[in-house]
Order: structure tokens, then C-alpha cells, then sequence
């Protein structure tokens, strides 16, 4: 039987509450602010309801999770006052593109797991001249997080949204990484860079699906022999509610759900090797391709 409007509207606010109340404790915890004890009791409460307990470790990822809570959120009503935008970041404020930056930040251990099985990248990001290509770097914060999972290599991040780039150079240089992060204003169908790079990250929720192919086409030339190109979309826990919602924040953003099938295809045709899906070892939202140039 299908539920009526109203009780369905009413069940999912709780989903969407306590989303906002985990973040909520996070930041009491980690940043020490000081709330209404009431308050303070109830968020740990809901924090043990959601997780199993109030702590919060050292390594858990509470940047990040606070940047995916405010994303979320702060899109979700994008969503409701905006139906009709698709792919237009001009409007979009400073908090929402920090959030979005912050929550890509759970990317680079996803970069860092997927190196321990794609052949030679670990050993390549290793060496003395590595380096690794962040395509639409938007603020900067993923390319931060892949120098450090990645001590040895240089990091570039490209972008064309320049108020996107000028917060990414604020924060590259607050978190003193200007010797280790470079920020560049390129489109990445004009890309030109031969030779360049160990490997690089595609952002496919950003790209339009008319630009895609020429995206593969020159960041394939802008790996070195044997460098992988890693493309990577939104993911979900997989049943057919969250699958539908992936899709649309995909659309939202810009891009194309593209079927595994045509990925893969995709980066055969561009003359990549070993074109595949990475198995998903990590919990970040992010299905990663992966295709090699040959050697």
C-alpha cells in the first residue's frame, strides 16, 4: 500500500534530524563549544543511538563528517527551493562549497587504499618526482589530504571556478602546504600536459557527460607510462532508495550516473589498460574506476 504524503514527511524528518544532531555533537566535542547542558546530554544520547557511542577518537574523520553533514543538508534545501538547477555552482556560498570540500577530503584514503592493489601507483606515488593531478580541486581540500596521504608526490589541482580556487589558495595556505599543493585555472578539456603525472583524479559528478570523453582523452595523455587515471562518482549503501538519491545528486551536480558497463568501455576506447571498477574497501561515498596507460 502506498503511505499517504504527510506520515511519509513526517518519518523522514527524523532521518534528516539526526543527521543535523550527529554533526551538532561532533562539533561540541571537537571543537569545544559550550552549549545548554540539556542540549549537550541529548546530542550524545542521539550520538549513541546513531553509533554506539558519544566518544569521539582522534581518528575519527570529524571534518569531514561535518562537512558532509552541512553539504547534505544545506543541498537538500537547495533541492527544495531550486528544483530546476542542474550543475550551476555560481550561486553556491562560501559554507556549502567548504562543506562539499571538506567531505572530499575522505577521498584521499580511498586514493591511498586503492594504490596497496592497482600495480606500481603505491611505488610510483612514492618516488622522488611523484606526482598526482586533482581535477576540479574546487577549494583544495582533497588535494591537501592526497600530499598528505601521499608524503613524497606534488600535488596539482585544476579547477574553472575562480571563487572556488581563491578559497582553495586560502586554504592550502592556512594549512602551510603552498611547497606541496599547486592550484591551477584550467579547464581540464584543454589540459595540456604530456607525461606529467603518476596519476589523476576525475570528479565525474562535475563533468558534464558531453565533456567526459574529452576529459579521459587528455588526462590519459597527461599520464606517464604506466600511471592510472582514477575516475570517481557519488556511491550509496546500494538499495533502490539510496541508489535513486545518489542519482540525483549526481544530475544536481553537473554529471551523468554512468552505468559500470559504459565507464569501462569508455576507458578501453581512450586506449587505457586494464579498465575496471575498484572493489569498494572503504566507507566514503565514492565508486572509483580505474585504466592505465601503457607502458
Amino acid at each position: 500500500m502506498p503511505e499517504p504524503l504527510l506520515p511519509a514527511t513526517v518519518r523522514l524528518t527524523s532521518a534528516a534530524e539526526a543527521l543535523a544532531a550527529l554533526a551538532a555533537h561532533v562539533r561540541v566535542e571537537t571543537e569545544h563549544l559550550e552549549v545548554d547542558p540539556r542540549v549537550g546530554a541529548l546530542l550524545a544520547a542521539i550520538a549513541t543511538e546513531l553509533t554506539g557511542s558519544a566518544a569521539i577518537s582522534s581518528s575519527d574523520p570529524a571534518p569531514q563528517a561535518v562537512g558532509m553533514a552541512r553539504a547534505f543538508l544545506r543541498e537538500s534545501i537547495s533541492l527544495v527551493d531550486d528544483p530546476a538547477r542542474i550543475g550551476d555552482w555560481s550561486h553556491v556560498d562560501e559554507s556549502i562549497l567548504q562543506g562539499v570540500g571538506r567531505l572530499s577530503m575522505a577521498i584521499a584514503p580511498v586514493f591511498a587504499a586503492a594504490s596497496l592493489i592497482l600495480p606500481g601507483l603505491a611505488d610510483a606515488l612514492a618516488g622522488p618526482d611523484a606526482a598526482f593531478l586533482d581535477v576540479g580541486t574546487g577549494t583544495g581540500w582533497l588535494a591537501i589530504a592526497t600530499a598528505r596521504a601521499f608524503p613524497a608526490a606534488r600535488v596539482v589541482g585544476i579547477d574553472i571556478f575562480e571563487p572556488s580556487l581563491a578559497l582553495a589558495r586560502r586554504n592550502v595556505d592556512a594549512e602551510q602546504m603552498a611547497d606541496r599543493v599547486t592550484l591551477r585555472r584550467v579547464d581540464v578539456t584543454e589540459l595540456d600536459e604530456p607525461d606529467a603525472y603518476d596519476a589523476v583524479f576525475l570528479p565525474l559528478p562535475f563533468l558534464p557527460r558531453a565533456v567526459v570523453p574529452e576529459a579521459i582523452e587528455r588526462a590519459g595523455r597527461a599520464l606517464r607510462p604506466g600511471g592510472w587515471l582514477l575516475p570517481g562518482t557519488f556511491a550509496g549503501p546500494g538499495d533502490p532508495l539510496s541508489l535513486l538519491l545518489t542519482d540525483l545528486r549526481i544530475v544536481r551536480s553537473g554529471g551523468h550516473p554512468w552505468p559500470v558497463s559504459e565507464m569501462v568501455g569508455m576507458l578501453r576506447s581512450a586506449g587505457l589498460d586494464g579498465a575496471h571498477e575498484v572493489p569498494r574497501t572503504w566507507p566514503a561515498p565514492l565508486q572509483l574506476f580505474a585504466a592505465r596507460r601503457p607502458s
